[in-house]
């Protein structure tokens, strides 16, 4: 099942002419990688790029009037980074010239490049006579293979930068830090980022090292803002986040965040919209809320996969996106962050808040699988949890589970629960288990209605948590 979906997310086509699409508005990029590893601006006497790069087998790039230029008239160049020792995970950026580029010639950032270059994968921006176009490759097995669409663009100024970056299984080629394409990538690891080239092409300088976490804007519609986020425990291509501000916020609530669970791949909405239903009941300016919701590549259980390396939709909430929405979309550096989900979400809530107690602050819980006894008990948990072993031992909520972590809920309530639709005793089994060891919670009004986001359950959820939430100090 995993493997079938996984496939479907890949794309990669093998190419001989270009196709034109449309070009994706501006945006900003927001890096979480720390500084660069090296750069080169090429400022020194002309020749041979130096010791910190190697020849690609295409032949080498050559200084030229302070500038990386192409030595191949009738072909490809390119030089490789190889000063340092490089994770897998890296980034290349390549600023253009004033040069304008002439007939087929193209310019690229390339990461992950080895065996002289003939295996990589590249970022190019080809000018294709006055048509120019973005476009990324994965190159080996002696050819160029497409990854993703072509993006029709104007002509570039002189400084524009390029850029490649490659996180886990997942690539993302931008310009100006606005993200044109983002596909899977991961079967070529390790290698070295660097600048490929055809014809007599140039660069004005580079930068490039090891790359991580990072979160692109991409646009805002309706008051949602989208962002396209590349991170190695959430792969198989950049998963979308979304965010939405309050506008006009009631007067005197304090400002908290609330962090949307799906309980689909992607933006599913066959059981509902979970920010569209929050949104549509003005949550945000009721209860002066940043709601984010961000989605992954396989229905998610919000667990590590001990098979999957970029499966770990626990350590990706837990140490790469409470930290970005912290450092981020923060305005009082006071704010609470609030889970809320439902069925196979419902039950991350509850696991997320009961191990992370410092990360956050409540959790609301609908119609969930508290009674869960195997990691394949509902088909597509198997995908999330991997192993029988890794669920027992990490996820099974038994009473056990929740006894060793009950410390920080003994005093304060910060857990609401609610159904039901489908899973009415799991639910009310999960509350005998909370009150056995003294675990502080709220159980909501029976509802028996549609196993869904929007079929009226959210706004009792709310209301519990932002209850709960006045009774808890400023962090």
């Amino acid at each position: 099942m995993l493997l079938v979906t996984l496939c479907l997310l890949i794309v990669s086509t093998a190419v001989a002419f270009p196709h034109k699409v449309f070009d994706p508005p501006s945006a900003f990029l927001h890096k979480a990688f720390g500084p660069p590893r090296a750069s080169d601006d090429f400022a020194r006497a002309d020749g041979s790029l130096g010791p910190d790069w190697t020849n690609m087998s295409d032949g080498g790039l050559a200084i030229s009037s302070g500038a990386a230029a192409g030595t191949n008239a009738g072909g490809n160049s390119g030089d490789m980074w190889t000063a340092d020792a490089l994770t897998s995970d890296q980034f290349s950026r390549v600023s253009l010239t004033s040069q304008q580029l002439t007939g087929t010639e193209w310019v690229g950032a390339a990461v992950r490049a080895q065996a002289g270059g003939q295996t990589a994968y590249v970022g190019i921006y080809f000018w294709d006579n006055g048509s120019p176009e973005l476009m990324l490759f994965r190159r080996g097995g002696g050819g160029w293979s497409q990854l993703g669409p072509t993006v029709s663009t104007a002509p570039l100024a002189a400084g524009t930068v390029l850029a490649l970056t490659a996180v886990g299984n997942s690539l993302a080629f931008s310009v100006n830090g606005a993200q044109k394409i983002g596909v899977t990538g991961g079967k070529i690891t390790g290698g070295a980022p660097g600048i490929i080239m055809n014809g007599t092409a140039e660069a004005a300088d580079w930068t490039g090292g090891n790359a991580g976490f990072q979160v692109s804007y991409q646009s805002t519609k309706a008051r949602v803002d989208t962002y396209n986020v590349l991170s190695s425990n959430n792969g198989y291509g950049p998963q979308v986040l979304r965010v939405l501000q309050p506008r006009k916020p009631a007067l005197g609530v304090a400002r908290n965040f609330l962090i949307v669970l799906p309980v689909e791949p992607g933006l599913g909405s066959t059981y509902g919209d979970g920010l569209g239903t929050l949104q549509g009941l003005d949550a945000e300016d009721r209860y002066n809320l940043t709601i984010i919701e961000p989605t992954f590549a396989i229905d998610p259980w919000y667990a590590n996969n001990p098979i999957y390396p970029n499966l770990q939709y626990e350590t990706y909430l837990t140490q790469e996106l409470v930290p970005w929405i912290k450092s981020r979309l923060s305005t009082t550096r006071h704010e609470q962050v609030w889970l809320i989900g439902f069925s196979k979400s419902g039950l991350g809530a509850q696991d997320l808040i009961l191990k992370h107690p410092h990360l956050f602050t409540l959790a609301a819980s609908w119609d969930f699988p508290a009674d869960i006894s195997s990691y394949d008990q509902y088909g597509d948990s198997a995908d999330s949890y991997g192993t029988n072993a890794n669920f027992q031992a990490n996820y099974r909520p038994t009473s056990a589970f929740i006894q060793a972590h009950s410390a920080p809920f003994l005093s304060r309530n910060r857990i609401w629960i609610g159904g039901y639709s489908l899973y009415h005793q799991d639910v009310a089994d999960y509350g005998s288990e909370l009150t056995s060891v003294g675990v502080l919670h709220t159980v909501g009004a029976p509802q028996q209605v549609a196993h869904r986001w929007d079929s009226g359950w959210v706004p009792a959820a709310l209301a519990g948590l932002y209850q709960d939430s006045l009774s808890i100090p400023a962090g």
